[in-house]
């Protein structure tokens, strides 16, 4: 309980941090006014007050970030603690983005402003969330995948890694910089873990032949292709020409959310059983 309360302490200061160090001076690429960012999505209008801007990617990934959400709640029921813990951070991270990169960005980054800014305190938010998930993950991993040296290396790694991170993302934040706030960022520090996790899984079932490290094999080679997807879907612009042409709006986000429901659905279903029963130490 007191380790618990430590670490909520932590993370709420970081949270606070990130608010009060807001780096309102980033402002969007191509310095985009308020009245082009509205034109260039589609939007509906809340109570007469609020506009949401791309409503059914908002609805996509805020029924990711409820599914993540019930995963972690029914692992931390059947005792898979870490994993539990580390989905219920990325739900939270999920309804984060969502409510920022789709929901309401416009409300947080563009009303009232003359340009719009490039973040919002739920996206440093989101990425400080995921990056504990992430982290957290790490250490399940280690705990059912490694053991003497390698278990204690993996989980100072992991601890480590969410450490720097956070500071950099801090020091982003604070002194304006934008690669220390980026998605960019982000992923050149926690994407390695997963390419870690899947040789060593490759490795372990070339020796054991066994179903559990057959499963995540599937699970890693699913979430390339989802990522895959995603660039394949991104780099061409095929959401500006759909939009364009048709008025239907489908972006590459929601190609990834799409994907990202169906991969938590086979951890919820195909891979569930072979997660371990471990606590936070």
């Amino acid at each position: 309980m007191k380790r618990f309360l430590i670490y909520s302490v932590l993370i709420l200061v970081v949270l606070a941090m990130l608010y009060v160090f807001m780096p309102h001076g980033i402002l969007m690429f191509d310095d985009i006014t308020p009245q082009l960012y509205l034109e260039s999505k589609p939007t509906i209008t809340i109570f007469n007050r609020w506009i949401i801007i791309v409503p059914s990617s908002t609805i996509i990934v805020y029924l990711l970030g409820i599914q993540i959400l019930v995963l972690g709640y029914l692992l931390l029921r059947q005792h898979k603690t870490l994993w539990g813990i580390s989905f219920l951070f990325w739900g939270v991270g999920t309804l984060l983005a969502g409510t920022s990169y789709q929901g309401f960005g416009y409300e947080l980054k563009c009303s009232g402003q003359p340009v719009c800014e490039f973040t919002s305190w739920f996206e440093l938010a989101y990425l400080f969330v995921t990056a504990i998930s992430i982290a957290v993950m790490a250490l399940a991993f280690a705990e059912d995948f490694t053991k003497g040296p390698l278990k204690s290396y993996l989980k100072r790694y992991a601890k480590g890694l969410l450490v720097v991170y956070t500071i950099l993302l801090l020091m982003g934040s604070i002194f304006e910089i934008y690669f220390l706030i980026s998605y960019e960022l982000f992923t050149i520090f926690f994407m390695p873990l997963f390419v870690f996790f899947f040789v060593l899984n490759i490795r372990q079932f070339r020796v054991q032949k066994d179903e559990r490290n057959k499963r995540f094999i599937i699970l890693w080679i699913l979430f390339l292709i989802v990522n895959v997807l995603y660039y394949a879907y991104y780099l061409p612009g095929f959401t500006e020409t759909l939009y364009t042409n048709t008025g239907i709006w489908f972006s590459a986000n929601d190609v990834l959310h799409v994907g990202l429901i169906g991969w938590f659905l086979y951890i919820q279903f195909r891979l569930a059983p072979y997660l371990g029963e471990y606590h936070l130490d």
